[in-house]
């Protein structure tokens, strides 16, 4: 039992830093896709703003039921959380 929980935590050990270097990745290849692609604004009347600004408010809205101590990944929605869930930090990372 003890080998199987090391197990499982050397194994997230190396999942956060593949997350981490994927992290890396996606920085570098962001900051060169700006410097290659031009800068385009929406414009202001815009319809797609407002969903975005939607969208903001809904991860902060389930940032805020996960801190205070709920399940906010399909797997367990609403449901009383003892330790932290890596599917709840995965899928508010996702943002």
């Amino acid at each position: 039992m003890e080998n199987t929980i090391r197990e499982l935590k050397n194994l997230v050990t190396d999942l956060l830093i593949e997350i981490d270097q994927l992290k890396d990745r996606m920085s570098s290849l962001e900051s060169r896709f700006r410097q290659v692609a031009p800068q385009e604004k929406e414009p202001e009347d815009s319809p797609f703003q407002r969903d975005l600004r939607l969208e903001g408010e809904s991860y902060e809205n389930l940032g805020r039921i996960y801190n205070e101590g709920y399940h906010v990944c399909s797997m367990a929605f609403g449901q009383p959380r003892g330790d932290d869930c890596l599917f709840c930090v995965a899928f508010l990372e996702k943002e």
